[in-house]
């Protein structure tokens, strides 16, 4: 395809007049991608993204308090969750190693918990190794990290 003077000047009028790229394409019969290229070729002025990001103060009214993670409401009263309560937070891995047996892969059975501690690059890699259930992969702490059950909305 070949511009043709006519086309670079329409396509110069629609451009200042601030048609998308595709409004453009379109009237021009030609694919966005090639008014993406002849704009940047007739160095025209460029234009602001049309994709539009979240404002700062948008970012903050999204956030939630610490404090008020989950809300539950009973018999018409409304009970706020603490971060705590609704989901057990790990421990380091140092505090780990130190509170835990500590086992290596090679020690692993159907009866001992399959939970990772630290990184497996490391020398000091291990899993948990604390009883679980018949059936289950890791013991009753690990199981509540590894498996939380969805909240009603």
């Amino acid at each position: 395809m070949a511009w043709t003077t006519e086309m670079i000047k329409g396509l110069e009028k629609m451009w200042k007049k601030g048609l998308t790229t595709n409004e453009i394409a379109k009237e021009l019969g030609v694919s966005k991608n090639s008014i993406v290229g002849k704009v940047h070729r007739l160095n025209l002025t460029a234009r602001p993204s049309p994709i539009k990001k979240k404002d700062d103060d948008e970012l903050v009214e999204q956030e939630k308090p610490v404090s008020q993670v989950g809300v539950e409401i009973k018999e018409n009263q409304t009970q706020i969750k603490t971060e705590q309560e609704t989901e057990p937070k790990p421990l380091s891995v140092e505090a780990e190693l130190k509170t835990k047996k500590c086992i290596k892969l090679c020690e692993l059975d159907s009866h001992t918990c399959r939970w990772p501690i630290g990184d497996p690059k490391d020398d000091h890699f291990c899993f948990c190794g604390n009883k679980v259930r018949a059936g289950q992969t890791y013991c009753d702490e690990h199981a509540a990290i590894a498996y939380v059950k969805p909240t009603k909305k």
